[in-house]
């Protein structure tokens, strides 16, 4: 049977994408020109990039911003699109006859979101009970976590950016048919886990029931959450093809998923609290 791959231009995202990030000036350098820019002015300078700018607060040594994204931008490419242009902007504030190395090439960023990494884990430890399977004798959910080895960490770091990337994904299989059980939760479960050997990502916890799948991921800034998507839409619906094939046709699909998926950033805070501690900085430089 020819199975229809999934492709990002057909895919629809129900989004939020948030992320908080802080960057220096190059060495540290004091730079008073830099105290000027505002939230306005970065949104202004990032708004071609289709960037939404929440919240910003810069002094003169180093640069503070709450940005909301698309689900296929990547925080690499984020970072790179309003660290360009504020550099250009500070060249023109100071008058500098010629380029400058005027901000650190590094910079720090985390995902951050409605829900802290607490309540995502616990929200999906309770989606068998949120649908009422828990009740039966051999419920058809399958919930595992898995632990962050070694190699794994190696995969998500980068040479000059400290990071710390999360999402809650949601996966809704075609016509919401129930499609899953344990044993082919697992499986994909499984295949998904080898999946991210060859990607720099990393699959904190599933949570299946028979008609959707609830995902928390960790992934590297050159990764975005929507490539993720599709990377993981593909490589099920090839595991349940090769190994439940009868899971599949008895539903009456000829695709295992919706060609759709939520994605939602979420950290150790949430966005809310990211927001009020840069206004609060902000507040406080002389």
């Amino acid at each position: 049977m020819l199975i229809q791959p999934y492709q990002l231009a057909e895919l629809r995202f129900a989004c939020c994408f948030r992320v908080y990030y802080r960057w220096r000036t190059h060495r540290g350098v004091s730079q008073p020109a830099l105290s000027a820019l505002t939230q306005e002015t970065l949104a202004s300078l990032v708004a071609e990039y289709g960037i939404h700018i929440l919240e910003a607060s810069a002094g003169q040594s180093d640069v503070k911003v709450l940005a909301s994204f698309g689900p296929s931008e990547t925080v690499a490419a984020g970072a790179g699109k309003m660290k360009g242009r504020v550099s250009k902007w500070l060249r023109e504030e100071l008058k500098l006859p010629q380029k400058e190395k005027l901000l650190s090439r590094g910079y720090f960023a985390c995902t951050t979101g409605a829900s802290t990494a607490d309540a995502v884990q616990a929200y999906l430890d309770k989606q068998g009970e949120h649908h009422g399977y828990t009740s039966r004798a051999r419920p058809p959910i399958f919930v595992e976590s898995y632990a962050l080895a070694p190699e794994d960490e190696k995969r998500l770091s980068t040479d000059h950016a400290v990071t710390l990337l999360r999402f809650h994904l949601v996966l809704a299989t075609s016509r919401r048919r129930g499609i899953f059980g344990r044993e082919a939760a697992q499986a994909v479960a499984d295949c998904w886990r080898h999946v991210q050997e060859q990607h720099p990502m990393f699959l904190e916890k599933v949570s299946f029931v028979p008609d959707h799948v609830h995902l928390a991921v960790r992934t590297h800034p050159t990764l975005s959450p929507a490539t993720i998507v599709v990377t993981l839409m593909n490589a099920s619906q090839e595991a349940m093809w090769k190994g439940f094939a009868d899971s599949v046709i008895q539903a009456r699909v000829e695709r295992l998923w919706q060609p759709s998926a939520y994605i939602g950033s979420f950290g150790e805070l949430e966005s809310a609290k990211i927001a009020a501690y840069v206004r609060k900085w902000s507040s406080a430089e002389p």
